[in-house]
């Protein structure tokens, strides 16, 4: 007889703090991570609307949810809440940063604090799209908390089909016929990436900003049409 495979990716028990979790990418990638068996702490405001849904979404899966509101602005807050996520979790795992803003000068006042957080095997991913200025920040950060054992990386795409959330629908239909894949990312695609760079396997990746949009970048950067 077969035995069924494990398609779990080694992150059971993991903790996650996933910024800004209750909507598009973030919630994907705490959906993602929750699927997996981590436990992950998704940070929100105090008139998030997609709070409720984003419970919904996460409830009854194998990980389980925590819910705090954070502004990731404030630096003493964010301190704050990892030295809490230390004292009742023993220590963070993850820690996934869903780049709403392209001001990313916030992850950079937190590096020492960050990296103490999660250090001997610890990750961070910053989730965005490509025109957010990851670059950079993610150089930097990557340089100061590999001496922590702590791997840096960011996952970016051109853009996201929301489904009936598109604010421009007939944009991304356009964008899906040019895409040498026949469509335009999904939330999950990212949150897939993101997933696979929190594994074990992926300690080794350091410091890479990685394009998740099934090729449509490389026609783009090279004139080229379908």
């Amino acid at each position: 007889m077969i035995e069924p495979v494990n398609t779990r990716l080694g992150l059971d028990g993991k903790i996650a703090l996933v910024t800004s979790g209750t909507h598009g990418l973030g919630l994907a990638i705490a959906s993602k991570l929750c699927d997996n068996g981590a436990h992950v702490i998704i940070t929100t405001s105090d008139d998030d609307v997609d709070l409720e849904r984003a419970k919904t979404v996460l409830a009854g899966k194998p990980g389980s949810v925590a819910i705090t509101q954070l502004d990731i602005h404030d630096e003493h807050a964010v301190r704050t809440l990892l030295d809490r996520v230390k004292e009742e979790r023993g220590q963070l795992d993850v820690f996934v940063h869903h780049a709403e803003s392209p001001d990313l000068t916030p992850l950079l006042n937190i590096v020492e604090p960050l990296a103490k957080s999660l250090q001997d095997g610890g990750r961070v991913v910053i989730a965005g799209y490509t025109v957010t200025p990851v670059h950079g920040v993610i150089r930097t950060l990557a340089l100061e908390m590999a001496w922590y054992k702590v791997a840096v990386n960011a996952v970016v795409t051109t853009v996201v089909d929301n489904g009936p959330m598109n604010i421009d629908p007939e944009m991304v239909d356009r964008l899906a016929i040019k895409s040498p894949s026949g469509r335009v990312t999904l939330p999950h695609d990212v949150a897939n990436a993101v997933a696979l760079l929190c594994t074990d396997e992926a300690a080794w990746i350091q410091g890479q900003v990685i394009t998740v949009d099934g090729g449509l970048e490389l026609l783009e950067r090279w004139g080229e049409t379908r």
